[in-house]
Parts: structure tokens; sequence; C-alpha cells
């Protein structure tokens, strides 16, 4: 007896079965992907953020250390805020063009241009008070006669100029010199001749010190003298933004004009990147109320901020004349309040379509963000215009602001 055949049964998947699998494998793909595009964007805006904070940090903790040490050795009321007339030998202009010896110089610039800040200190390591002339001088070229010495070195520079004279005569600029020679027990050397620095050992030329002298002869203990060190700073900071160079943009600089010219300082150095704007305000003790401090009452020399100007308004220390008012006025400038913006590195992705939306336009009142000095007269804060490209709009901004009080002026010399 025949046994029946059996049929052989069929191996493999069904076409059915294929496209069931391939739809599924589809489905985890588009997860998959979803998946990792949202992590994407958590990691670009996590790696941008932590760019954004240390680059605000940076920029701004330098100026803040160089802010507390603004007016060091320049703090005698007598001579601080003088109109400052100097010779440079390595500056493009050996005369140098006048400005106020004023611990902090602020220029406040409208729109997207941003702020500058200008800051002196001196080097002194023995004494920081200033020294009454001994003697009338009869020529630019006489020595420096003092009442006492102590602390001076070949190499250092100083600050000399008078008090102010009574109204209405006009005020006498003061300058720098380089001693370049201790004369006897109290006079100090000024000219052009070469000489041994007595801290470093070295045979240097003198930078500050002009052929034809100082420019004006001071007086009998009218007359004073600041030591400055060995090596003052008159340093600038600045911002570059909407350059040619788009590799230097967003890059905040600063810039030591009594550096030696060998040093690096005496030329532009960048500070902190991504940064794109920088404001600073003076903080006056004036006894004026405009608005920014709220106070009961509003006195002037108290060491109490009454209010918060910038360069551009009327009363502010570099728009007053030249003389008493205006003296007075770089004396009360008690505190700086300033703020600096930093940039993602790396521009967001819109939300929706293809316009940038990471940071809401400038003039959308409601919801910008982007703003600093909030007070009595900007409950909201004032805003910072950041537009410094076309895309602005495609990165996100972060501020940081500081109010730095102006310490070496507060402990000034009466």
């Amino acid at each position: 007896m025949n046994s029946p055949s059996l049929k052989r049964q069929p191996h493999g998947m069904s076409l059915v079965e294929l496209m069931v699998a391939m739809v599924i494998s589809l489905v985890g793909v588009l997860v998959i992907f979803q998946v990792f595009a949202v992590n994407e964007d958590v990691r670009r805006n996590t790696t941008s953020g932590s760019d954004e904070q240390t680059s605000g940090l940076l920029a701004l903790l330098r100026l803040e250390r160089e802010l507390r040490l603004a007016g060091f050795g320049i703090n005698d009321f007598d001579l601080m805020g003088c109109n400052m007339s100097m010779y440079d030998k390595q500056s493009a202009l050996p005369n140098v063009p006048p400005f106020a010896l004023a611990p902090v110089q602020i220029v406040s610039n409208a729109g997207a241009t941003p702020d500058t800040i200008s800051i002196i200190y001196g080097d002194v390591s023995q004494t920081s008070a200033s020294v009454e002339l001994g003697t009338d001088m009869n020529t630019p070229l006489d020595t420096v006669t003092l009442t006492y010495r102590y602390g001076f070195n070949t190499g250092d520079r100083f600050v000399i100029g008078q008090q102010l004279p009574p109204a209405p005569q006009p005020a006498v600029n003061c300058t720098m010199g380089e001693v370049n020679g201790l004369v006897g027990l109290i006079d100090l050397k000024h000219d052009t001749a070469g000489y041994v620095n007595t801290v470093s050992g070295l045979l240097v030329q003198p930078r500050f010190n002009a052929a034809a002298g100082f420019p004006v002869t001071y007086p009998y203990l009218a007359g004073k003298v600041m030591n400055l060190g060995q090596n003052p700073t008159r340093e600038q900071f600045t911002l570059s933004v909407g350059n040619a160079d788009p590799t230097q943009n967003n890059k905040l600089y600063v810039q030591n004009f009594w550096a030696d010219a060998a040093d690096p300082a005496s030329s532009a150095q960048p500070v902190a990147e991504q940064i794109v704007a920088l404001k600073a305000e003076y903080g006056m003790d004036d006894g004026n109320n405009n608005g920014t401090i709220q106070r009961t009452t509003y006195t002037a020399d108290d060491n109490i901020v009454d209010r918060y100007i910038g360069s551009t308004d009327a009363t502010a220390p570099n728009n007053l004349p030249l003389g008493q008012q205006q003296q007075q006025a770089w004396q009360r400038v008690r505190s700086v309040r300033l703020a600096v913006v930093s940039r993602s590195l790396v521009a967001a992705k819109p939300l929706q379509g293809t316009t940038c939306d990471a940071t809401p336009d400038y003039t959308d009142d409601a919801n910008y963000q982007v703003r600093w000095a909030r007070g009595p007269d900007a409950p909201a804060g004032k805003k910072i215009d950041v537009r410094t490209s076309a895309d602005w709009r495609c990165y996100k901004y972060k501020v940081y602001e500081s109010v730095v009080p102006l310490r070496n002026v507060f402990w000034r010399q009466p």
C-alpha cells in the first residue's frame, strides 16, 4: 500500500508580512530621527548657553576688577579731574590730546554702537599720598623740589599739578613726568637724559619727558606731585561690532596707552568673545534726582549715589566747562553701573518656518528681554540694542550687570 505523498510546506515571509515589517521599521526610523533632532537641539542650546555664560562672566569680571583699581594713586581731590596735558614719545601724537585725570571716563553711544570705558590708576607700592612742592619752579625744566621724597625711584612716573585757583581765574593744566634722576635729598630730575632704572637696573631713555619740559611752571605749596609708580595704567575697553572683518566682531578689547611699546598690552587685546553690547553709566553723588534711584533725601558729597547718568547727559562731567565745576563733577563720580551682553555661539533653529525667532524683535516691547538698568524710571529695564548683524534674531542673548563702587574715590586724600 502506497502512503500518500506529503506536500512541501512553504518557507520565508509573504509579501504582506514584508510590507508590514517595512512599515514598522520606517516608523521606528522616524521616531529615532525625531528623538535625535530633539536631543541635538537640546545639546546645541546647552552648549551655546555655556559659551554665552562663560564669555559674559569673563568680560564682566575683567571690567569689575579694573574698575575697582580705578583712581588708585590719583585720589587727591586737588588734582583729580584736572585737565591733563602731557608728552609721550611712544604715542602717535607725542603731544597727547588733553584728557581729564579721572578714574573712569565713559563714552555713551546710541543704538547698537557699544559704549567705551577708560580707566586710570597708578602702580606705586610705597605711598600713594601726594606731596607738595617745596619751592617754586622758575622754568619748565627746573628740577621738582618736594617737601619730602620718600617712595620715589628713578623710572617712576608722576603727575604734577596745582590746586584750583579761586574763581574767576582759569584752571591750570596738570601733566606727567618721568623721574630720571634723584638730585640731593628732595629733588626729582625730569629731562631727556638716559638713566638707570632703580627698580629694574636697566639703562633706559625717558618716555614722558619733553625736551622743553613741563607745559607750565608750578608754584610752592600750591603745586602737588602724585607718584604713579613704575607702570601706571591708562586703558580703554572697546567692543568691536559691524567690522568688515567678521573675525574681529563681537570681541571685547582692552588697550593700555601707557604700556611699553614692546608690551602686547600697548595694542588692543581681546578679553572675551561673543560680546555684542557694552553699556555704562556714572553713579553721581551730586544731590540731584533724575528718577534712577529712589532715596528719601538727595544730598551731595555724602558718599551715597543720587543718580545714574551717561556721558551724553548735559550735566555729565565731560560736558561741563573746564575748571572747578568740571573737576568737582569728576570727583563726585562714586560708582559705575555697567552691563555686558553675550551672544550664543551657534544660531538657533526657528521654531516654525524659516524666519529666525530665537530673540523677539527689538520693537516688541512686551517680549524683548535684552534689558538693563531697572529702576524707578525704568521698572522693566532699558532696552539694549543688539541688532549688530542681519541675522541677530537667530541668536540668544544674556545680560550681565553690575554696580562697581570706586573705592579709591571714597578713600580719597582730602
